[in-house]
């Protein structure tokens, strides 16, 4: 047999090689391993887009090494109920406020194509826009030229302040109280008008109120209270508009997010993320996908699991909004009845003194 050299045995190799590869794809199809097979149907794919700043982002503290951010959890459930492929598609910035989410997010092509796909889409955003407010203020009312990295350096310098100066309360009330909210609705307007430009007529939507990110820091109640009623002048707005752009709202200011926060006081631990799903989750109809036949027990069991826990939390949830609604109208009647017993000591003082008698002590 003559001796081939290296040069004639390589057309050999190479055509074994491309025949080798015609056989595997020629043979894979028939071995019967499909997405079925694996637990997961591959289609049709689920699409989450979740929009928002650092509490989305499931930003961790310095005493916080990890946190699974309420999107993930959410994902994570849409793929155990439906036993299907869940793409998350996350828009989140530590920092971002209203108007850096329209101008850095919601202007880019990618963005809007996931908005275009997106069967769940959820935001969370606003809470920046007063924590700057609040940055501001302290550099003014301080005639400080440090630059605050976070909201909390600068509530600690404006404690320090107005511990050293109880005058300055005044000009710090004064100046928060005439911020102009109204930008912030006009840029709210810009973001959930063009969110909707772009998502599908069927796609389900939720927002989060802002909660109070000052609620655990030692501030005068003046400022206290000037806060809350910015914050619900904010929320307001967010109401305001869910008709007009068909999205639900979850309401995180009057929920117990501030007992679950990270050390820094402001952004939500791993319990606060989960509770920020599971109230996400109770305004949400997550069984997407009709499953035809169970194909695993142990996968079946945990979307069961799931199921009940959403069902739970919607029930909760409703009980919180009856009891709020029970508080708020406990309030109106204390009201009511302060003022009416206002009114006829009033009108008691009145009657005595034109009778010549004020001794206020007989009317009471």
């Amino acid at each position: 047999m003559p001796h081939l050299t290296q040069k004639q045995i390589r057309p050999f190799i190479i055509t074994f090689f491309i025949l080798s590869i015609c056989i595997v794809l020629w043979i894979l199809p028939t071995l019967g391993v499909s997405a079925e097979d694996t637990g997961w149907q591959e289609e049709p794919a689920l699409h989450y887009t979740a929009l928002g700043d650092s509490i989305p982002n499931g930003y961790c503290a310095e005493s916080t090494s990890e946190l699974i951010s309420y999107p993930s959890l959410i994902a994570e459930d849409l793929q155990t109920l439906n036993q299907t492929r869940t793409e998350l598609a996350q828009y989140t910035k530590n920092g971002l406020t209203t108007a850096k989410l329209n101008e850095t997010f919601l202007t880019q092509p990618e963005v809007q194509e996931a908005l275009a796909d997106a069967d769940i889409i959820t935001l969370t955003i606003g809470a920046n826009d007063l924590m700057n407010e609040f940055k501001k203020v302290s550099r003014e009312i301080l005639d400080s030229q440090t630059k605050y990295r976070t909201a909390d350096e600068a509530l600690l310098a404006l404690q320090e302040g107005i511990s050293s100066n109880p005058l300055l309360l005044v000009d710090v009330v004064s100046a928060i109280t005439g911020w102009d909210y109204d930008s912030f609705e006009e840029q709210w307007i810009l973001a959930v008008e063009t969110i909707h430009h772009f998502r599908k007529s069927d796609s389900q939507m939720v927002v989060t109120t802002i909660y109070n990110p000052v609620e655990n820091a030692e501030l005068p109640d003046t400022l206290n209270v000037v806060v809350k009623n910015l914050i619900a002048k904010m929320n307001g707005i967010i109401y305001g508009h869910s008709e007009d752009y068909n999205y639900q709202v979850v309401d995180l200011l009057n929920s117990d997010i501030a007992g679950h926060t990270q050390a820094d006081g402001l952004h939500p631990d791993q319990q606060g993320q989960e509770l920020i799903r599971n109230l996400i989750e109770a305004e949400l109809n997550l069984q997407i996908v009709h499953i035809k036949e169970a194909v695993d027990d142990s996968q079946t069991k945990e979307a069961e699991l799931a199921k009940e826990r959403i069902a739970a939390e919607k029930k909760a949830a409703r009980l919180r909004e009856e009891r709020l609604r029970q508080k708020r109208l406990f309030r109106i009647c204390m009201l009511a009845g302060s003022l009416l017993l206002i009114i006829l000591i009033i009108t008691g003082i009145r009657r005595k003194k034109s009778e010549g008698n004020t001794n206020i002590s007989d009317l009471l």
